[in-house]
């Protein structure tokens, strides 16, 4: 009897050992596996696209950053009025680079033509000019006053011009002249409104 209880145990741990040892088999693989990502994952990381460093800078910036600053620069700086006053001017200078203009006036019965006045060497030419750059010399005199305000003016007849258009876009040209009164110099302007009314202005001149 003795044997068949021997027998019985012998295979009760046989049983035990068997399940002991496959359940530490399937312990193991499940460690094994448990830290592995998925295949799907895998490549899903692998074919991921790298960017550098300046591409996501690039990325990051507004489109239209560019345009902006160029529209901010485009409205800082402006331009003159478009006055046929502007290429009388340009032809005086031309003939006279080292002058000084001190007055322009308008024919008023022909709009193509003006008169102007332009220091040079400590004398004062007065000019007929047309729009289409023609310069003729009227007369030549002496004046001191016109000479001494040429000399001490430091603002041009083109910005004192563009000062005046900047404040009455819409006008029109009809004279300037520097002048001084009670030691201020100044530019004297006078445009013609664009309903017909008449403005006058003195920009400074120094």
């Amino acid at each position: 009897m003795s044997k068949h209880t021997n027998a019985r145990r012998s295979k009760l741990f046989a049983g035990i050992s068997s399940i002991a040892v496959l359940a530490l088999l399937t312990g193991c693989a499940a460690e094994d596996t448990s830290g592995e990502p998925p295949a799907d994952q895998e490549t899903d990381q692998s074919t991921e696209p790298t960017q550098s460093p300046e591409a996501s800078a690039n990325n990051d910036a507004s489109p239209t950053d560019g345009a902006d600053e160029q529209t901010s620069e485009s409205d800082e700086t402006g331009t003159a009025a478009d006055d046929s006053v502007y290429d009388i001017i340009d032809a005086v200078e031309s003939e006279y680079a080292d002058g000084f203009i001190v007055s322009i006036d308008r024919d008023d019965d022909n709009d193509t033509h003006y008169e102007v006045d332009v220091v040079v060497n400590n004398e004062v030419e007065e000019l007929d000019v047309t729009v289409d750059g023609t310069v003729s010399v009227d007369e030549r005199e002496q004046d001191d006053d016109d000479v001494a305000e040429a000399e001490a003016a430091t603002v041009t007849v083109v910005e004192a011009l563009d000062q005046a258009f900047e404040q009455h876009s819409e006008a029109s040209f009809d004279q300037i002249e520097l002048d001084e009164d009670d030691g201020t110099l100044h530019w004297d302007i006078d445009l013609d409104g664009s309903e017909g009314e008449e403005i006058e202005l003195e920009i400074a001149a120094n």
